[in-house]
């Protein structure tokens, strides 16, 4: 008994060794549209990039503020070399603007350049997920015009079969088989394209999502989720956008440093005696009013966009769900055609046809969910940090 469950034991311990990892190594070979954008994010240089340049950005403004905390800009002490005393200088107010644009300025200064760069990482990553979006769509559609293709090709022979077997006892001519075996010769070359053209796009994901150019996925998956309406209203979208956006928000911080250093120019009145602070004032000024406008301009085009960018992602969800409705209806229609079949009333073909236009159907359904899909998710970036819906 005792060698029976030795024995039992091991061959688990075998069947788990050997099953499990061949179990992983089936599903790690199918391509969904999260692993097809986390493996673009995650291979991406351009985002390495971002994110070291905001890290040294980081530390910059950080060593920065810490040395400006020690500026003092109303005096500084010196010892007299005659008498050996301390001694204070005190500086004159166009010293102390000076003094103060060196504590205050610089280091805001600096904070904004690392708010940008840490901006830019989401950014980047927005922008990087749009395009894993749209090349998963590409790997999807040509994967599947592949198969699909194949299955044209199959219903190409079956119907030369049968127009030689009808050929060779003469209800059909010559003329009407040559049709049959042009048919064929089409469909071939309607594999042979299919094929070419999802090497291709396999080729272009594989290149940006860091994988062996010649690495194909066994299989390129439909998303098992059904499609949801926008969760919010269009006002809401709109105030979202308005608030996050970041040529809005950088624009808006560009003003508060304008207008902080304008503030540190009017200290004790410097801007209105001093020869080149007079000058500085008066440009700044003008900086501000563009500034300014510059905001006005960004925040109509971005509500503009958000606007219609609902209103498209409202119709895409109609149109989706109706083209869901007319797939359930062939699809009952193709059942009514295999009871008419099965009592003799239509020929095979008939039905074959059908399946092959329900298959086209149904592959134009799955890739206008999967469009909806990447539009939805690329509203909810265009209405974070961007970019924008038409980036």
């Amino acid at each position: 008994m005792g060698k029976k469950v030795t024995a039992l034991v091991t061959l688990m311990s075998v069947f788990f060794v050997w099953f499990i990892p061949q179990a992983r190594a089936v599903s790690e070979n199918i391509l969904n549209r999260q692993t097809a954008v986390e493996l673009v994010v995650k291979n991406s240089t351009q985002l390495w990039n971002a994110k070291e340049e905001e890290r040294f950005a980081k530390e910059e403004y950080e060593e920065q503020a810490a040395r400006a905390q020690s500026i003092d800009i109303e005096k500084f002490s010196f010892e007299n070399p005659f008498t050996g005393e301390e001694e204070y200088y005190y500086y004159t107010s166009a010293e102390q603007m000076q003094l103060r644009m060196a504590k205050e300025f610089v280091p805001e200064s600096l904070k904004f350049s690392h708010e940008v760069k840490e901006k830019t990482v989401k950014f980047t990553e927005n922008a990087l997920s749009n395009a894993a979006d749209e090349l998963f769509l590409g790997l999807y559609s040509t994967y599947h015009s592949v198969k699909l293709a194949e299955k044209g090709l199959e219903l190409a022979r079956k119907n030369l079969q049968r127009q030689q077997e009808l050929f060779d006892k003469g209800i059909i001519t010559e003329l009407e088989l040559e049709e049959a075996v042009l048919d064929l010769k089409e469909a071939e070359n309607s594999v042979k394209k299919a094929k070419r053209d999802f090497e291709n796009m396999h080729r272009t994901f594989n290149r940006l999502a860091g994988l062996p150019l010649d690495f194909r996925y066994d299989l390129i998956g439909t998303p098992r989720t059904d499609a949801e309406d926008i969760r919010i209203t269009e006002d809401e979208a709109v105030k979202s956008a308005l608030e996050n956006r970041m040529e809005i928000w950088s624009t808006k911080r560009q003003i508060e440093l304008v207008e902080l250093r304008m503030e540190i120019y009017r200290h004790k009145n410097v801007y209105k005696f001093d020869y080149y602070t007079i000058k500085d004032y008066a440009e700044a000024q003008d900086e501000l009013e563009n500034l300014k406008l510059t905001l006005v301009q960004q925040e109509y085009d971005i509500e503009k966009e958000i606007r219609q960018a609902y209103k498209d992602l409202k119709k895409s969800y109609n149109n989706l769900k109706l083209a869901e409705l007319n797939l359930e209806r062939q699809k009952n229609q193709l059942e009514t055609l295999k009871k008419q079949y099965e009592k003799g009333l239509i020929p095979a073909s008939a039905v074959e046809q059908t399946e092959l236009a329900i298959s086209n159907l149904e592959f134009a359904v799955n890739m206008s969910l999967i469009s909806y899909l990447n539009k939805q998710d690329r509203f909810y970036r265009a209405i974070s940090v961007g970019p924008g819906v038409t980036e």
